[in-house]
């Protein structure tokens, strides 16, 4: 099958995007204190090597009242340039542009990191039914203190060399709040009519161009229909859309659907299986209908012929395909490539189902393989204890960062005690497993994780003291001597 739509080029603000396909905004659980990691920036790089022709990074938080998860980013301070700019190098590496998400909860908070009770902000104090937080109503001096916020945070993602930003009005967020006359009740300048209702969202677009002139993308998420009971018109989305198209206040519009207010418009921020493939598709064209600008649609869009066939009856000019990708981030690759048949598809079942029938597990030594199945199990669901006979975990890649040249070797043992430590698995230093201890521990399973043992050559002297294994050398257990001969085991 034919993807020319999916694989051409499309050009914002003289950025020019290789292809269609997005990595839309989501969250990785990856960002640490706010800032951008070594491992989201993996992850990121993985989908731009993997052929993405546009990444839009995760939400970060605007301003100190958007903190509303202990792992998101942040960016109300100019210590997130840095990470933000380490990523972006790796991104551009590959030829794919970068976007960040500017963002503010509004009343969607559910908890804090020390426990207390959270404080929410939104247009009025309106509760929504799914964290029953009483949110604070915002006066207006800090409306505009948040709308520089989002000003400022822009302005940071452009020094730090991103292509653009995207401003999150969907899934009833801050923006999203102020547009919806169920939960906006004020009666100033950013109450009652639709215009004023849309005033926050406008303002918004105008200090950040401000902010950042005219060689930056500035674009608008919203969600088309947010499947709720008390969800923003329609009618009045488009509406929206098209007076911001008219004064050229967004650079693009990126259609999504459903809300975090309600369990039921929840469940589309990852909508399961039942729900049809490219389902958005159909409002997404409405918006399309009615704006200049290019259009972003995003939802179950899982697979390429989808996404070839929105953009090619002109539903769209951009297909999100997140889960597409994080199910197999070579997808676009293969697809170019016309191997549609070796994409591991994603087929959106949302499910890390824990195990029904928990187990004891023991796992007898500390190194890599042992490590990762540990983290695994737990995660799993199963109670593990793993041991390791010596005093340090990483086995054998304790050796081999020994070597010239290999010392991020030490970095894979790092992150697979973090990820030991995150499942809740029991580790054990210096703990030999022995018959008597699996007998005392009597567990449903044991796990032999000791390694492989040198393979000596089969000479005449091979068992003498004058023949050691590569590790007894890099432990600095044998006496090497000045004249070595090396018995390579395939001896090519």
């Amino acid at each position: 099958m034919a993807l020319e739509k999916l694989f051409s080029s499309y050009t914002i603000r003289g950025v020019t995007i290789p292809n269609r396909i997005v990595s839309t905004g989501h969250d990785t659980v990856m960002a640490h204190q706010g800032h951008v990691t070594e491992r989201l920036i993996a992850y990121h790089e993985a989908r731009a090597k993997g052929g993405a022709g546009l990444i839009i990074v995760q939400v970060a938080g605007v301003h100190e009242t958007a903190r509303y998860t202990s792992h998101m980013l942040m960016a109300d301070d100019d210590a997130c340039i840095e990470g933000y700019r380490a990523l972006a190098a790796k991104i551009h590496a590959q030829g794919t542009k970068i976007f960040g998400q500017l963002f503010h909860p509004g009343r969607e908070i559910m908890e804090t990191d020390d426990g207390t009770a959270p404080v929410a902000y939104a247009p009025s104090a309106v509760p929504n039914s799914r964290f029953a937080v009483m949110p604070v109503p915002l006066d207006v001096a800090m409306i505009q203190e948040i709308i520089d916020g989002y000003a400022a945070s822009a302005l940071r993602l452009k020094q730090a060399g991103l292509d653009g930003c995207e401003i999150v009005a969907s899934h009833g967020y801050l923006p999203a709040q102020f547009l919806n006359p169920v939960i906006n009740r004020r009666d100033d300048a950013y109450g009652g009519s639709l215009e004023n209702r849309t005033r926050f969202i406008t303002e918004i677009a105008t200090a950040v161009r401000a902010r950042v002139g005219d060689d930056f993308i500035v674009g608008l998420r919203l969600s088309g229909d947010e499947r709720d009971a008390e969800a923003i018109d329609q009618n009045e989305v488009i509406a929206v859309c098209e007076a911001l198209d008219q004064s050229n206040a967004y650079d693009y519009y990126h259609v999504i659907a459903g809300t975090s207010a309600s369990l039921q418009g929840a469940i589309h921020i990852v909508p399961p299986m039942y729900y049809e493939t490219g389902y958005v598709a159909p409002f997404a064209a409405k918006i399309k209908a009615c704006v200049k600008a290019p259009v972003m649609v995003t939802g179950r869009i899982n697979q390429p012929q989808i996404a070839e066939q929105i953009l090619s009856e002109g539903r769209a000019d951009f297909c999100g395909m997140t889960r597409a990708l994080i199910a197999d981030p070579e997808m676009p690759n293969k697809a170019r490539g016309n191997r549609l048949d070796d994409i591991r598809a994603c087929i959106a079942c949302n499910h890390k189902t824990p195990t029904n029938h928990k187990k004891k597990i023991l796992i007898a030594g500390g190194g890599p393989a042992g490590m990762k199945a540990a983290a695994v199990l737990a995660e799993r669901g199963h109670h593990v204890t793993l041991c390791e006979a010596s005093s340090q975990l990483g086995g054998q890649a304790l050796l081999a960062q020994i070597l010239p040249g290999r010392a991020e070797f030490g970095g894979l043992v790092t992150n697979l005690a973090r990820e030991m430590e995150l499942a809740g698995v029991e580790v054990r230093r210096s703990t030999p497993v022995t018959r008597s201890l699996v007998e005392h521990e009597n567990p449903d399973a044991v796990i032999i994780a000791t390694g492989a043992t040198a393979r000596r050559p089969a000479f005449e002297g091979s068992e003498s003291a004058h023949c050691v294994t590569a590790w007894q050398a890099l432990k600095g257990e044998a006496n090497i001597g000045g004249r070595v001969v090396i018995a390579e085991w395939k001896g090519d």
